[in-house]
């Protein structure tokens, strides 16, 4: 019993990061433009489906396609603000809400028109396999995204701390027309905001596409809706919240599908979502209006 329970935590706590580098992504982006991006996933699934192609084709190394991934999903990023998102600021909430709905549609039947709705794994990789330790089996993949999502949370942070871009991303998340008073150009922030977020989450897409299975239908939301549920239990803009809530996450998930019904693994995400929803402290965890 105790391994069992041991390796549903240690399961928990791995996915569980991941959740939560995806989720700071997601955060970062509906903290300080107050928009939700639905097609998150979808984000995620561009990295993925480039690290399963080039891994295939090229027999490229995962780990060497985090930088290229990362560059590309910040473009990705930046450009969806300056050509789809940033013509809908100005209009009411559902039109922001439709139009990443609508990036959403585009970016997964896109996928599927391109690459077909089959499911599919990275089958080359060097830390492919796993080790028993305790009675507890290990996944290399898992323990390393684990690893990469730690290092990318900790770069996060110090970037939105102790940089000047990243304070001038909080001062415009705070108050826009006070940043705009001070000399931020709100829309550069907004972009680079955006650029960020799915940065995150192509890092987080390159090391997932490493063990998880790739399916253009069902895989972004899965990672969309926990990613949710992440933000919703740590708060908005909270960077380390959303990583605890991704733990948390993880955890629900894993023990619940060891000792319930692993079938049911996507319903205890979405109690905890409603949970969240309904008990959100909202005002405590976010920096937006903590300083």
């Amino acid at each position: 019993m105790i391994p069992l329970v041991l390796g549903a935590v240690a399961d928990g706590l791995m996915i569980g990061l991941a959740y939560g580098l995806v989720a700071a992504g997601l955060g970062l982006i509906w903290g300080v433009m107050d928009i939700v991006n639905f097609a998150h996933g979808e984000h995620m699934l561009i990295a993925m489906y480039v690290t399963l192609l080039v891994t295939a084709e090229l027999s490229v190394s995962p780990l060497l396609l985090l930088p290229v991934n990362a560059v590309l999903m910040f473009v990705v990023g930046y450009a969806t603000y300056v050509f789809i998102i940033k013509r809908t600021m100005d209009g009411p909430v559902l039109g922001q809400v439709l139009c990443t709905f609508g990036l959403l549609l585009a970016i997964r039947y896109g996928i599927i028109y391109l690459v077909g709705p089959s499911t599919r794994t990275v089958s080359d990789f060097a830390f492919d396999g796993s080790t028993t330790a305790y009675g507890i089996s290990i996944s290399y993949p898992a323990v390393l995204t684990a690893v990469v999502s730690i290092v990318t949370i900790v770069l996060l942070y110090f970037l939105l701390e102790r940089t000047s871009i990243g304070k001038a991303i909080r001062a415009t998340a705070q108050d826009k027309q006070a940043a705009q008073v001070l000399g931020i150009k709100t829309d550069r922030i907004y972009a680079v905001s955006w650029g960020i977020g799915l940065a995150a989450t192509g890092i987080a897409g390159t090391m997932i596409a490493t063990y998880f299975p790739i399916q253009p239908s069902s895989t972004p939301g899965v990672w969309t809706i926990a990613s949710f549920a992440a933000v919703a239990l740590g708060g908005l803009g909270s960077i380390f919240g959303a990583v605890i809530g991704g733990i948390v996450i993880g955890l629900v998930q894993n023990v619940g599908a060891t000792f319930l019904d692993p079938s049911y693994q996507q319903l205890y995400v979405y109690i905890v979502l409603i949970g969240a929803l309904l008990y959100q402290r909202e005002d405590i965890l976010n920096w937006v209006t903590d300083r």
